[in-house]
C-alpha cells in the first residue's frame, strides 16, 4: 500500500502511577521472518530482494511532499506521567508495501489485532469488518469505545464535510485512500489501547482517536487488520501518546535476510537510558527533523562522500522547494535507498571507479546499475559511503547495508535513482544495525551504530 510502512507493531498499553518509569517494546517481525503470519520461502537471496523492491515501487508512488503544516499534539491528547513501552514488529507480506507487523490490543476487554506500523502515514485504524483468517476488532463487545458524533465540532476538525456513517452506530465518517488504490472507510472512534511494559505493570492509553474500518478495499481487504500511523501529524499514534513515553520512539533493525528467525524491536521511551552501554557502538548523534510536511520525517543532507572525498553534488539537490517537493525523508517502510537522479549518477560514477572487482557477467535480476563478481575473494575491500546530515553529523553505514549480496558470488549497489517531485528516501536496509531515534517533541533524529542483536 502506498502509505503503509513495513512495520506491524505489537502494542500493549499500561496505566502508570505517578513517578513510575516503564519501557514498552514491540517485537518487529519482518515479512521474510518465519515468525511472520504470511511467511513465504524464497529459494534465493535475489528472490527475497526482488520482493522487497516490488513493494518499494508501490510505496514510492505515495512519497510526494506533504503540506508544510507543522505537527502538534491534538487538543485533549493524553497527558500524564512519562513511561516507556516497547513493541514487537512482524512482517505483513500481504499488505502491499507493508514489511512489519505489531500486535495491537484495543478495547475493553483488550482485543488483539495485527496492524501495519507506518512512519509514513498518520491515521490509526483497525479493521472492524468480520473476516475469515484475519484479525479484526469487534466494536460491539468493547465497553471503552465511544464514537465521534458526526455533527460535532471534533468531527468538523477531522472531516470538514461533516459526513456521517450509520453502522454500527451513527458517527463521524472517515475515508482514506492509498496510492495503490486501496482504501478504508469507516467511523471515527475513541478507544483504549493496552500495552505491556518490560516491568510487567499495566498501562492504558485512553481516548486514542482511531478509525473503525468498515469498508476496506484493495490490499486493505486482503488480510489487513489496520494501520498504526506513526507520522508527524496530530492524529498519529506517536503524537497522540507522546506524553506517555516522553516523545521518543526508536528501533534497531537487524539484518532480516539471514537468519529467517530474526526479530527487531520498536521501543517507545528512552531505550538509551537502560541499554546504551551494550547497544551503542558509538555515541548517538542528532540532526534536526525538518518541517517538510505533516507526515514524513525529513532530514537535511549537506554532502555525500566516497572514501572521505566529498562528491560534487549541489546542496540544492537536497532542498525542499517552494512547492514542498524534493527533500529527503528517513523511512522504515522502504527497503532500498532512493536518491535524486543527478546525485545518484554522481555517486554511481564515483563507486564505479572505487570498486575494482570485475563486473558481473550476467544482468542483475533486480536491474541494479552496478553489480560485480567476488568469486575467489576471501576478504572484501569496499569503499566507504557517508552521508553528512545537517549539523555536520555523519551517517556512515557499513558496506553490507548498501552493497547487497544477490547471489553467492555477486554483489550489487543497493541504491537507486528517484525522480522529482518525490523526495529522496533513506530506506531501512541502509539503517540496519543502527539505533534510530525519533524525538517528536524536540524534532530531532538520533542515530548511532549499534548491536541490534541486544534487542531480540
Amino acid at each position: 500500500m502506498g502509505k503503509y510502512s513495513f512495520f506491524v507493531l505489537t502494542l500493549i498499553l499500561l496505566h502508570v502511577l505517578h513517578g513510575d518509569s516503564l519501557k514498552m517494546e514491540m517485537k518487529m517481525i519482518h515479512r521474510h521472518s518465519i515468525h511472520s503470519p504470511i511467511y513465504s520461502h524464497f529459494s534465493s537471496r535475489h528472490q527475497a530482494i526482488q520482493s522487497l523492491i516490488s513493494l518499494d515501487s508501490l510505496r514510492i508512488s505515495s512519497h510526494h511532499a506533504q503540506s508544510m503544516a507543522p505537527a502538534s499534539p491534538p487538543e485533549g491528547s493524553n497527558v500524564g506521567p512519562v513511561t516507556e513501552f516497547e513493541m514487537p514488529i512482524a512482517s505483513a507480506a500481504t499488505l502491499g508495501t507493508a514489511l512489519y507487523f505489531v500486535e495491537l490490543y484495543v478495547g475493553t476487554p483488550p482485543q488483539k489485532i495485527l496492524p501495519v506500523a507506518d512512519t509514513g502515514s498518520n491515521l490509526v485504524w483497525v479493521n472492524c469488518n468480520p473476516c475469515q483468517n484475519c484479525s479484526f476488532f469487534n466494536p460491539n463487545i468493547s465497553s471503552s469505545l465511544s464514537y465521534v458524533p458526526c455533527f460535532s465540532r471534533e468531527c468538523h476538525g477531522l472531516s470538514p464535510t461533516l459526513s456521517c456513517i450509520f453502522r454500527p452506530k451513527m458517527a463521524c465518517k472517515y475515508s482514506y485512500g492509498y496510492m495503490d488504490n486501496s482504501s478504508t472507510i469507516g467511523a471515527y472512534m475513541h478507544e483504549t489501547v493496552t500495552l505491556n511494559s518490560t516491568s510487567g505493570k499495566p498501562l492504558k492509553a485512553e481516548n486514542v482517536l482511531m478509525g473503525c474500518g468498515l469498508d476496506n478495499q484493495g490490499q486493505t481487504e486482503i488480510g489487513s487488520a489496520g494501520v498504526l500511523g506513526l507520522g508527524q501529524g496530530p492524529n498519529s499514534f506517536a503524537i497522540q501518546t507522546a506524553s506517555f513515553y516522553g516523545g521518543k520512539f526508536s528501533y534497531c533493525l537487524r539484518d532480516y535476510l539471514e537468519p529467517a528467525t530474526v526479530k527487531s524491536s520498536l521501543v517507545f521511551g528512552d531505550m538509551i537510558q537502560e541499554s546504551g552501554p551494550s547497544l551503542l557502538r558509538k555515541p548517538i548523534q542528532y540532526t534536526p527533523i525538518l518541517q517538510g510536511g505533516s507526515t514524513f520525517y525529513y532530514v537535511g543532507i549537506e554532502e555525500i562522500a566516497i572514501n572521505g572525498e566529498k562528491l560534487p553534488i549541489s546542496i540544492s539537490t537536497w532542498e525542499i522547494d517552494e512547492f514542498g517537493n524534493g527533500g529527503t525523508i528517513i523511512d522504515s517502510g522502504t527497503s532500498l535507498t532512493y536518491l535524486a537522479e543527478n546525485a545518484y549518477e554522481t555517486i554511481l560514477e564515483a563507486l564505479n571507479v572505487a570498486i575494482t572487482y570485475p563486473r558481473a557477467t550476467t544482468l542483475s535480476p533486480q536491474q541494479f546499475d552496478l553489480c560485480f563478481n567476488t568469486s575467489g575473494v576471501s576478504e572484501l575491500k569496499l569503499p566507504e559511503f557517508s552521508i553528512v546530515l545537517e549539523g555536520g553529523k555523519t551517517f556512515s553505514p557499513p558496506p553490507e547495508n548498501y552493497i547487497l549480496q544477490v547471489e553467492d558470488d555477486v554483489r550489487c549497489l543497493g541504491l537507486r535513482p528517484i525522480t522529482a517531485p518525490s523526495p529522496s528516501i533513506i530506506g531501512n536496509l541502509l539503517q540496519q544495525n543502527f539505533f534510530v531515534q525519533y524525538n517528536v517533541q524536540q524534532s530531532l533524529l538520533g542515530f548511532a551504530p549499534a548491536d541490534c542483536s541486544v534487542h531480540k
